[in-house]
């Protein structure tokens, strides 16, 4: 007995000094107000060897929110490749006799999120992209179209999942993932604020137009400075859309956006209108197809999106829920399989396994991370990215990750650490949704180590700012001590 606790002190007393003080510190945060009654999850690693840093509750079944975003970016980058360029099809069907096609113009979709995007780097126009396709059907020898131009959707299921918030959908952040999805899937919707807090706020116009949306309105002015607070209530598929919330009074106009409820359809209705602009009149309305055109139409043109690097940029920087779950179809249909969100995690839950991830507990309702019945552990994050760090393509996925004081950057995230140590050696993803905040990345020490972590935080009481300083706070320990 007196030998196994001379060995026990022998250990403690070997145990290096920043291990033990972090591992105090962790005590004390998790007993702070706000956060004692919460769910923690912390893993920290050292990228290159593995070792475990600090652990907290890391095997934990924990709501990720966006950081789920890091499984199907990793898995764009490893399956398809940092230049991959995803093509999309203009076919024809029927006969061309005198100039004019007996059939219809085919837009064959592949789930290129860079079509229009505004977003995206050095992405192509809408009309740009309209022009080559046009001049393409008039090197074809179509001058006029008995027929119509349809917008085909069908190499993915573009449902979004039944657990995603009902406030969510309808709004640009919850767009359904078309496998024609162009102009980012979204529309602006400006409104007019009253005078003074709240007086309605009137809804002047959408831009691009949308004639065939209606909106009932019922949003109101909220006080100078209180930014964006409206909701859009629509589900996909339909025209009729209910507005509620706030938008800020002061400014003359004040714009919010929204989810284009049939993006296949709006495409379609766009290049049939720039046709006829270019003197190409199809003498039939545009529609959309959730099927296989009949037969086999014959190829016109295709056009290349943009990398896949800058497209995964922007998922990672900009937390952009539509292009995670384009993605996750898109690796689908990579293994030829059906373009749905069933088929994509299962390929994310093969590649995962393969990293060295823990997949037995795993559950996965989207890739973007908005639904609320994902579960996943803080370990899991860990893991995969040390895995990735090992990889030939590291620095470029890790160049996509936010940093302090990121201009590419949106929301909060790009404040944590922007002064001192961190400024340098933090590349980190965020998450947050009501009662979750969540982050993962790298962190370069002072020591030159890099380091992988997590923290996952469900269902605290504290302000969410504080959350945010307490996680600056133990990466700034991490980076001094090790």
């Amino acid at each position: 007995m007196k030998t196994a606790i001379l060995l026990l002190c022998a250990l403690a007393c070997a145990a290096p000094a920043g291990a033990l003080n972090i591992n105090s510190a962790v005590k004390e945060m998790a007993a702070r107000p706000g956060i004692q009654n919460a769910s923690w999850g912390i893993s920290v690693k050292d990228a290159a060897t593995g070792r475990v840093i600090l652990e907290r509750d890391a095997q934990k079944n924990l709501l990720p929110a966006s950081i789920l975003k890091i499984f199907v970016t990793a898995a764009a980058f490893d399956l398809l490749g940092a230049d991959y360029r995803i093509r999309t099809g203009v076919y024809y069907d029927g006969a061309i006799s005198n100039g004019s096609l007996n059939g219809n113009i085919y837009l064959k979709g592949a789930g290129d999120p860079s079509l229009g995007s505004q977003f995206i780097k050095d992405a192509r126009s809408a009309d740009d992209t309209f022009k080559l396709w046009a001049d393409a059907i008039k090197a074809k020898g179509i001058n006029a179209i008995n027929g119509a131009v349809v917008g085909d959707e069908s190499l993915f299921e573009s449902v979004q999942p039944g657990s995603w918030a009902w406030e969510d959908i309808g709004n640009y952040y919850a767009a359904p993932a078309s496998a024609l999805t162009i102009n980012d899937n979204l529309y602006k919707l400006y409104f007019k604020p009253g005078e003074n807090p709240g007086d309605k706020a009137e809804a002047l116009r959408t831009e691009p137009l949308l004639p065939e949306l209606t909106f009932k309105n019922h949003v109101l002015t909220g006080p100078g400075g209180s930014g964006d607070n409206t909701y859009v209530y629509a589900f996909p598929g339909l025209h009729e859309a209910v507005l509620r919330g706030t938008v800020p009074r002061g400014p003359a106009e004040f714009a919010v956006k929204g989810a284009l409820p049939d993006p296949a359809l709006f495409a379609a209705r766009s290049f049939s209108a720039f046709l006829a602009r270019a003197g190409i009149i199809a003498d039939r309305e545009p529609y959309r197809t959730s099927s296989e055109p009949a037969g086999k139409p014959e190829l016109v043109t295709e056009t290349e999106g943009s990398p896949l690097a800058d497209i995964v940029r922007v998922t990672n920087k900009r937390s952009f829920n539509l292009y995670a779950e384009l993605l996750l179809r898109q690796l689908a249909v990579s293994r030829g399989l059906k373009g749905t969100a069933a088929a994509g995690i299962q390929v994310l839950k093969d590649f995962l396994a393969a990293q060295g991830a823990d997949t037995s507990e795993l559950r996965l309702a989207d890739a973007s991370g908005l639904s609320r019945v994902n579960m996943t552990k803080a370990v899991n994050f860990t893991d995969l990215l040390c895995s990735v760090s090992k990889k030939k393509y590291f620095e470029a996925f890790r160049d996509t990750l936010v940093f302090p004081a990121d201009p590419e950057a949106t929301g909060h995230i790009r404040r944590l650490g922007r002064d001192g140590l961190l400024a340098a050696g933090l590349r980190i993803k965020s998450g947050s949704l009501a009662g979750v905040r969540a982050y993962t990345g790298y962190l370069r020490t002072q020591k030159g180590r890099t380091l992988a972590f997590t923290f996952i935080m469900n269902n605290y009481s504290a302000a969410p700012a504080g959350i945010d300083k307490l996680h600056e706070d133990l990466l700034l320990k991490l980076a001094e001590h090790y």
